[in-house]
């Protein structure tokens, strides 16, 4: 039985590639999308070619599917969290961007309903995110120093990138304040690069005594997320309550092995 499946901003340019995905799925069936723009009473629109229920409403969205992908803004988080709480529904998140405040609330809520948290829905990106945790165990990065270079287009909001600070932390050291200062092996510089339409490009570099170790992940379209997304639902449906991440879960399409388009 299809995974009955709301979108929450569904009219943004991942929710539109998300419900593009999502119809041609065997294994899902989009249920309702949400806008802003559009009345509380759910209305048959076509985005993205394809014929969905559309309201404005995050807490009907909720209630009436299976699981709820949120792509929205980071504004509307704690109102989501609580809808999610309310009708016990799994929610997977994608915003990205959230105070440590939101993150405790994001912890506070899987203790009801199961959720899938990550700052980004890139198989590649999960995996990058274990090899620095494995290099990190390794014992290997303790006395180099760390860069990570993370480039995206000019309309990205957030600077540094949710998905720099995860693989800052997963090196296991401190964030320099200042990324222009001298290295330290003590810290990790994050860079922030905006330009033109770059859809992700992030960087790794361990510089040690006579040798490097770079890491390079680059997107080259947005479907990857929405694959990445669609198999992080696929995961997340028949699990109990708790907090799923991409770091302690590696996302890959085997999740959702029907993925195509």
């Amino acid at each position: 039985m299809p995974i009955g499946l709301s979108i929450l901003g569904a009219t943004g340019k991942m929710g539109k590639s998300i419900l593009a995905l999502a119809a041609n799925q065997p294994n899902f069936k989009v249920i309702m999308g949400t806008s802003r723009k559009c009345l509380e009473k759910p209305s048959l629109q076509k985005i993205a070619n394809v014929d969905v229920s559309m309201t404005n409403s995050a807490k009907l969205a909720i209630h009436n599917s299976d699981i709820t992908i949120d792509v929205s803004s980071k504004e509307a988080i704690l109102a989501h969290l609580e809808y999610a709480k309310q009708s016990l529904k799994p929610i997977v998140i994608g915003t990205t961007g959230h105070s440590m405040e939101i993150q405790k609330k994001i912890e506070d809520t899987a203790q009801y309903a199961p959720i899938f948290y990550t700052p980004n829905f890139s198989p590649g990106i999960s995996l990058l995110l274990q090899l620095v945790e494995s290099i990190k165990a390794s014992g290997f990065c303790e006395n180099c120093s760390i860069d990570i270079i993370e480039t995206h287009h000019i309309h990205k909001k957030d600077l540094p990138s949710g998905t720099a600070i995860a693989l800052a932390k997963a090196t296991g050291k401190e964030i320099a304040e200042d990324a222009t200062t001298k290295s330290k092996s003590s810290q990790v510089r994050v860079h922030a690069i905006r330009s033109g339409e770059v859809i992700g490009e992030h960087q790794v570099i361990f510089e040690c005594d006579n040798e490097q170790i770079k890491l390079i992940h680059q997107a080259h379209s947005r479907d990857v997320f929405a694959q990445g997304a669609l198999a992080a639902a696929a995961f997340l449906i028949d699990k109990k309550p708790g907090l799923y991440s991409s770091i302690n879960n590696r996302l890959t399409l085997k999740n959702n092995c029907s993925l195509k388009r």
